[in-house]
Parts: C-alpha cells; structure tokens; sequence
C-alpha cells in the first residue's frame, strides 16, 4: 500500500510541475482567458482518455502504471480547482463573456479530448 502511496506522489508531482510550466508560460500572454490552464487541462484530459484505454486493453497491465499515469500524472496535471477559481474570477469582476466562453469551451474540449485519447490509443493498439 505504502507503494501506492509513493508512486501516485512521483506522478502527481510530475504533473503538478508540467501543469506549472504550461500556466507560467501560456496563462501572462492573454487577459481575455487562462489558456494554460486550459491546455494543461485539456492534455490531461487526451492522456487520461488514453491510458483508460491502454489499461482496460491490458496493454499497461500493471495496477502501478495505472496509479502513477492515471491518478498521479493525470490528477496532478489538471486542475479542477484553478479553473473554479478562474470561472469565479470572471463571476466577480462581471465578465460574462469570458465566463461562459471558458466554461463551455473547457468542458468540450476537455471531453472531446478525452474521447480523442481513447480513439487514437485504440487505433495505435490495433496497428
């Protein structure tokens, strides 16, 4: 169990760190919308999508590269919270526009690149 432990700690800060990268880089270029924060979720997303594929295949056969890809990476590469914190952001400053712009294109695009990982994952497992 300890294991567990360790090895969703190593993939949660690996994510946790590329998420901070992505945000510090893309997040300062535009006022209107947090694109890091999107990107950062949307890749977590494609990478989640994929790798529920490749474990439910059983081409990653191994409970500990499920925990380390999907729970540590993916779990600390998104951030549910930071784009919570954003949507209320806009709420307060009364930004509707960019409100419901981020809103609805972070949960399409979000869910569309999940559904995008699980095609090509299973398109490049068939191959």
């Amino acid at each position: 169990m300890f294991k567990h432990f360790i090895i969703i700690f190593l993939g949660g800060g690996l994510g946790s760190c590329l998420r901070y990268a992505i945000s510090s880089w893309l997040n300062p270029m535009s006022v209107l919308l947090p694109w890091g924060t999107l990107l950062a979720n949307v890749l977590a997303c494609f990478v989640l999508g994929a790798s529920a594929y490749w474990v439910q295949s059983k081409f990653i056969n191994h409970e500990l590269w499920r925990l380390f890809i999907m729970v540590g990476v993916c779990g600390g590469f998104s951030t549910f919270s930071t784009f919570s914190s954003e949507l209320w952001s806009f709420w307060q400053n009364e930004n509707w526009t960019s409100l419901f712009f981020y809103l609805i294109i972070s949960l399409l695009c979000c869910h569309l690149s999940l559904i995008l990982g699980m095609y090509i994952a299973k398109n490049i497992y068939t191959v």
